[in-house]
C-alpha cells in the first residue's frame, strides 16, 4: 500500500469529511499575516494555500478550506470564501487532512509531550495503529554568515524528529534500518527479508510506513 495513511484510517476520516461542514459555518479570528522580511525561506510548510478538511475537538469537521500550516509557530490558518487575510480558528484543532491527489498528509495533535513538545503540537501521522509512526517537522530561525561577507543572514531552517507511540509512550527512534529491525525484534528474519526485498529507502516517509504495514500484516 503506497499512501502515507492506513486504508482503514483513510476511510474513518473520509466518513468525517461526508458528514461535514463547508466554509460558511467556519468562524474564525482575522490574523493579519506575519511577515519575515528579515529572514530567507518560509515558515510555512508550503508556502502557498493547500485544500484539505479539519476535524476540531468539538467532533465537527469542515472540508475543501484553503490551508496553512506554519511549521515555525505550529499553528494552522485557513482562508475564508471573500479570499480575505488569514484566519485562525476559533475552537481547538484535533486533527487535519492536507490533499495533493494521489497522495493525502494527515496531522494530529493531542500526544503526550515528549522533548520540547507539548499536547498541542501537531505530528504526521504516518502509520495509525496499536503501534504509531509519527513524523515531527518544524522549523527554526538560524544566523548564518555567507563567505567573505560581513554580515549575518537569517534563515529558516528545517528540522524533524521521528517518533513510535505505544501505550501512551512517546519514543524518539532513528529512520535506520538497525532500529527498525530493533523496534520489530520479535519478526527481526521478516522484516530483514522485507526490507531487501522491498529496497526499503529510510529517507523516504512512504517506505517508513510500509514497514510497519508489513509488521502489522505478519
Amino acid at each position: 500500500m503506497k499512501n502515507l495513511i492506513t486504508t482503514t484510517f483513510i476511510l474513518f476520516f473520509f466518513i468525517g469529511i461526508a458528514n461535514g461542514q463547508y466554509l460558511n459555518d467556519l468562524q474564525g479570528k482575522p490574523l493579519s499575516e506575519i511577515s519575515f522580511t528579515d529572514v530567507v525561506g518560509t515558515p510555512y510548510l508550503y508556502d502557498g494555500w493547500t485544500k484539505g478538511t479539519v476535524e476540531l475537538v468539538n467532533g465537527t469537521f469542515y472540508k475543501d478550506l484553503d490551508l496553512k500550516f506554519s511549521l515555525f509557530t505550529d499553528e494552522l490558518f485557513f482562508k475564508n470564501t471573500k479570499d480575505e487575510t488569514m484566519l485562525a480558528f476559533v475552537l481547538p484543532v484535533k486533527s487535519f487532512l492536507l490533499d495533493f491527489g494521489a497522495q493525502k498528509s494527515l496531522y494530529r495533535n493531542g500526544f503526550p509531550e515528549v522533548d520540547n513538545f507539548n499536547k498541542k503540537a501537531y505530528y504526521q501521522v504516518l502509520y495509525d495503529g496499536n503501534l504509531k509512526l509519527l513524523f515531527k517537522s518544524y522549523k527554526t530561525v538560524s544566523e548564518i554568515k555567507p563567505y567573505n561577507s560581513a554580515t549575518t543572514e537569517k534563515k529558516f531552517a528545517e528540522n524533524y524528529s521521528y517518533y513510535i507511540l505505544k501505550d501512551d509512550l512517546m519514543v524518539k527512534i532513528r529512520p535506520s534500518k538497525k532500529d527498525f529491525l530493533e523496534l520489530f525484534k520479535n519478526k527481526s528474519a521478516e522484516m530483514d527479508a522485507f526490507i531487501k526485498t522491498e529496497k526499503i529507502d529510510f529517507k523516504k516517509n512512504q517506505d517508513l510506513t510500509r514497514t510497519f504495514e508489513f509488521y502489522s500484516s505478519l
